[in-house]
């Protein structure tokens, strides 16, 4: 085989290098890159050609991708985020509605109107901060708020309550939890009447008959102790709406009198006011008391004024 010329190692060892010009060694020579000239005593055989160079392993082929293997990651990771971002807006509005929450019961707690306060539901939703029922008692109101993430805020007026139960579940009975059961003397005169209390707008209300209702305050604590509340101011918000039904009654049932014209010298003696029929007032209450304005307890009130 023919080698190229250039510098090759000397084959005498007396240099470190001695050019091959492609036939014969030549006089030149090279020590750690200075040149000089060396002249060859005898022959020397021809430089070994240059090893070839091992190529490098081809690179291994990529194995083709599965297409519906591929498909069905995307799909999986586009989940996962649409998941992951779910949750995080769902915290988010969750944290937002219990900061809300705490600072309108902090209010609460200051208010001289409150008497009372206290959370329903049970006690994995009081673990979660879900699903619970919040409840707030003024002297003439039962204030509730439902919702976690959206907030719904409803009350019920005490008047419109006849009595107060209490019930406790075989659950409810070992520790002091319970319900306590406001029971509505008139549910439709309530809607009427009080403008904000909707019998159909509450979870754990029940309808027992037409015209009747309940309003459950659910799985509280000291249900016993909120009732020996409720009564004393239920009673007295009754008797207070009686009040005023009586002074909305007379107004409504006495006609208003017009003057007495001045007395003329020609004019003829004026005829006295004919006596009040007291079968027709009877009758006029009968009515009211039939069409719900008036109870019986205020029907039997204006009927003992009317004989007496």
């Amino acid at each position: 085989m023919t080698v190229a010329a250039g510098w090759h190692s000397d084959p005498l060892g007396s240099h470190e290098l001695r050019y091959w010009d492609g036939t014969t060694w030549t006089a030149h020579v090279s020590d750690h890159g200075a040149t000089s000239t060396a002249p060859l005593s005898s022959d020397v055989p021809v430089p070994p050609p240059p090893a070839p160079a091992v190529p490098p392993p081809p690179p291994a082929a990529a194995s083709p991708a599965k297409s519906g293997s591929s498909w069905m990651n995307k799909m999986k990771a586009a989940a996962t985020q649409a998941a992951d971002q779910g949750k995080a807006m769902v915290d988010q509005a969750k944290g937002q509605a219990t900061e809300q929450a705490a600072s309108r019961r902090s209010q609460y707690e200051n208010d001289p109107n409150t008497l009372w306060m206290g959370e329903g539901g049970n006690s994995a939703a009081r673990k979660t901060g879900m699903g619970t029922t919040f409840y707030r008692l003024t002297k003439d109101r039962l204030w509730i708020e439902s919702g976690m993430l959206g907030s719904k805020s409803e009350n019920v007026p005490l008047w419109a309550v006849k009595d107060v139960d209490v019930r406790q579940s075989m659950f409810q009975s070992g520790g002091e939890i319970g319900d306590v059961v406001l029971i509505l003397e008139d549910a439709s005169l309530s809607n009427n009447n009080a403008g904000l209390f909707n019998m159909g707008n509450f979870s754990g209300s029940q309808t027992t008959g037409a015209g009747t209702g309940q309003v459950v305050i659910d799985n509280i604590e000291g249900p016993h102790k909120l009732r020996d509340l409720l009564m004393p101011l239920i009673s007295d918000a009754r008797q207070a709406k009686v009040m005023e039904r009586n002074s909305q009654y007379i107004h409504y049932a006495t006609p208003p009198t017009a003057p007495a014209p001045a007395p003329t010298a020609s004019a003829p003696d004026v005829a006295p006011a004919p006596e009040v029929d007291i079968s027709d007032q009877l009758r006029k209450l009968a009515s009211l008391r039939d069409d719900g304005i008036l109870t019986d307890e205020e029907f039997a009130a204006q009927k003992a004024k009317l004989l007496g």
